[in-house]
């Protein structure tokens, strides 16, 4: 059974960017937070847990690496998602304005599709970026909370075997002494732990956005294909169209020709705002799911399932990225071919070249714009042949 928030009969506006809000608003970096001086020391407070964090995992997977590759990768497998979750947290704090005003704009013009077929869209997509988000959510606070799981084990393990409890915490990170013994020890421990929530949530606030940007804009143009079709519909086709009627089809179809440029500007503004995040989220993936399929080798017990969740975790995310970028690309293509289909060729003239020039620039597929690459299912599949090259040159190696 399924929570009342993931399910179509929710209301669509609670639907609306409900992940990445509520996910965000943990650590006040939602753009459309109101900015008190509260909100900004505790913003403040959850950067410098993640920056140091990120620090600390990365000089313990560079200090081991000499002495234990295991215990190295162990440590610097999380620190490339954490570092990726800083660039995320930076770039949402860095565009927040440019990111709310998308986010308004978005919401008015979803808000604007009222047809029953338009609301069946809205229905469907909203819902499944709900979904799709919640899945991540799920899979990385699972992934978090198995590091701080495992470590607890193998300490009650060491204890039952009258061993010592080893004072490390569940990401591998180095902390002054001080830190690491009693009393400051419990401290130390939940503050790493919120650590990996931080990280988590910064990808599902980053990611959630990308996604529902993509499948919210699909929604638009889908809406637009709609509206031009029903536009030119005609009767009957041997009938000549009155020059009112043709006066009036022009009118709409420039409001139409407007709405498929706004929707192509803010393709082109999300892009701006998503480039750096979605750079580095592809340029990382393969490295970290690499990582973690090797250390699923290297280590047994709860440690086979810590990593199998991460690479879950990175698959998802990845997978979220390919398919919001393929629905934008396939709506776009769509736009052209329905347009191209409809009675275009039952009206005056400029009707005619009104409608082949929006076939003309929807067959330039929108697409979330990207160096060396756009976010698609055929680059998933890239990434995932890259991948298996990295895993099997690195299980060559170990052997």
């Amino acid at each position: 059974m399924l929570p009342r928030f993931l399910t179509s009969s929710y209301a669509m506006e609670g639907h609306y960017f409900l992940l990445p809000k509520f996910a965000l608003s943990l650590i006040g970096f939602y753009p459309e937070q109101e900015r008190t001086l509260g909100l900004r020391l505790w913003s403040f407070f959850n950067f410098f847990i993640l920056t140091y964090g990120c620090y600390a995992e990365a000089y313990y997977g560079i200090h081991y690496i000499s002495i234990d590759i295991a215990t190295a990768l162990d440590a610097l497998c999380p620190v490339a998602s954490s570092i990726l979750s800083l660039l995320k947290m930076v770039c949402i704090w860095y565009y927040q304005d440019e990111l709310k005003s998308l986010i308004q704009r978005v919401r008015i013009l979803t808000e604007a599709q009222h047809s029953k077929r338009k609301l069946g869209y809205k229905k469907r997509f909203f819902t499944l970026a709900s979904r799709l988000t919640t899945l991540l959510l799920c899979a990385g606070f699972c992934t978090s909370t198995l590091y701080s799981v495992r470590h607890l084990l193998d300490n009650v393990l060491r204890r039952a075997h009258g061993k010592d409890w080893i004072y490390e915490t569940p990401f591998k990170m180095i902390f002054p002494d001080p830190l690491l013994r009693l009393p400051l020890y419990p401290l130390t421990y939940i503050l790493v732990h919120w650590h990996g929530y931080i990280t988590v949530v910064c990808f599902v606030g980053a990611d959630g956005f990308f996604l529902g940007f993509c499948l919210y804009l699909t929604v638009l143009l889908l809406s637009l294909r709609d509206d031009v079709i029903d536009l030119l519909e005609v009767a009957n086709i041997e009938d000549s169209p009155t020059a009112e009627n043709e006066a009036r089809i022009v009118r709409e179809f420039e409001k139409l020709v407007d709405r498929h440029n706004e929707v192509a500007q803010l393709t082109e503004r999300v892009s701006g705002v998503m480039v750096e995040i979605t750079l580095g989220h592809f340029v990382t993936s393969s490295l970290i799911i690499g990582t973690s399929v090797v250390d699923m080798l290297l280590f047994s017990g709860v440690g086979i399932i810590v990593y199998l969740v991460y690479t879950c975790a990175v698959g998802t995310e990845i997978f979220l990225y390919c398919l919001g970028g393929t629905h934008i690309m396939e709506a776009s293509s769509d736009l052209a071919r329905s347009t191209f289909s409809s009675h275009w060729y039952g009206h005056s003239v400029r009707v005619q070249k009104m409608a082949l020039l929006l076939v003309a620039r929807a067959q330039k597929v929108l697409t979330i714009k990207i160096p060396f690459f756009s976010p698609s299912l055929e680059t998933l599949t890239s990434i995932l042949r890259f991948t298996g090259s990295l895993i099997a040159l690195a299980t060559s190696v170990i052997r």
